[in-house]
């Protein structure tokens, strides 16, 4: 299986998860690792379970990933087109970067500033359907909470183990997961048409009354993801994006995927580290020395960061070289502080 097959099927492509899904698979984590190392409970559940999907496949090279978010400044990549000549039938343009629209206002002491996740799935009518969803960590290592937004209600539990409430006049729905590490409570509501938030509470808010004056907090409050991709193929659309890390767009048509992800540091063999790569050569983006790497099926850029940090960009075939480096000049990792 090649590098770029291989991220399509098991890598930041992957739909979705429920909250319901994730609160699920946060317990049994717990309670498979309690017997072995019953301490560890901070590692069982501090990243959405689409996380540990791509803790090592789907980055294009054969090395475990450890991820790390930007620090410091923003690093805005300058305007850059791709040439007019050598077009492979690739036409770029702008793209608009996802956006979370809600926030906790104010955010509960003890909780970390939120991660993002989501993509774009199709309704009943073939239209674009957004599912997203910020976590919410908390230094205790179990209090966690999960705020999801989508356009319908999705049921996050069996029928028969889901209360149909009243919040502020709105009908709602709750959920209570009772597990040996504690509770967790799930409250559905729909804020406004097209707008069904979603709101999972652990540890110490993992009551009915503490997601309820959770959700009393939310608030429009649009936040760009922190990495963003500004140029991408004519009618590309997003596909996911993961945990402030990855985002992942696809062609409407062929199902090819241009990928960007954000990594600790630099690789440095990446002849022997990407998947079938070819020839690697040294190239300018907006003035940082970085590494093109052709392979078998596609290309490989790495983009060194000013903290030390790195972006890697996976792209088909069907660009050219230039074309990659394009993309790369308009990719922007901005820290999420707020």
């Amino acid at each position: 299986m090649n590098d770029l097959k291989l991220l399509r099927e098991h890598g930041p492509d992957a739909p979705p998860v429920s909250l319901s899904a994730l609160a699920s698979a946060r317990h049994r984590l717990m309670a498979e690792m309690a017997p072995a190392a019953p301490a560890r409970r901070r590692w069982g559940w501090s990243r959405p379970s689409w996380a540990l999907q791509h803790r090592r496949v789907g980055l294009g090279f054969a090395v475990a990933v450890v991820v790390a978010a930007a620090a410091g400044g923003s690093f805005v990549l300058s305007e850059h087109r791709a040439p007019a000549g050598r077009s492979t039938g690739v036409q770029l343009v702008a793209f608009d970067a996802p956006v979370y629209p809600l926030g906790l206002r104010p955010r509960p002491a003890g909780l970390a500033v939120p991660t993002f996740s989501g993509g774009v799935g199709r309704d009943e009518q073939g239209n674009d359907r957004p599912m997203m969803t910020a976590v919410f960590l908390a230094a205790d290592g179990v209090s966690d909470v999960y705020l999801g937004v989508d356009s319908r209600y999705v049921p996050q539990d069996a029928p028969e183990r889901i209360r149909s409430v009243s919040l502020q006049g709105v009908p709602g729905f709750v959920v209570e997961h009772h597990e040996q590490w504690g509770t967790s409570v799930v409250l559905s509501w729909q804020r406004r048409p097209g707008q069904w938030v979603t709101l999972t509470g652990h540890g110490r808010f993992g009551t009915e009354a503490a997601v309820r004056a959770l959700a009393a907090t939310v608030a429009d409050d649009a936040q760009p993801v922190p990495l963003q991709v500004r140029l991408a193929p004519a009618g590309w659309r997003l596909a996911a994006f993961k945990d402030n890390k990855i985002v992942t767009l696809r062609a409407p048509d062929s199902g090819e995927t241009l990928v960007v992800n954000l990594v600790e540091a630099p690789e440095r063999n990446l002849m022997g580290s990407v998947i079938g790569a070819k020839r690697v050569s040294t190239v300018q983006v907006n003035g940082r020395e970085s590494d093109l790497v052709q392979t078998l099926d596609g290309w490989f850029l790495q983009v060194p960061l000013p903290d030390g940090t790195a972006f890697h960009l996976q792209a088909p075939a069907m660009f050219t070289g230039e074309q990659v480096v394009a993309v790369g000049a308009q990719v922007i990792v901005t820290p999420h502080a707020r």
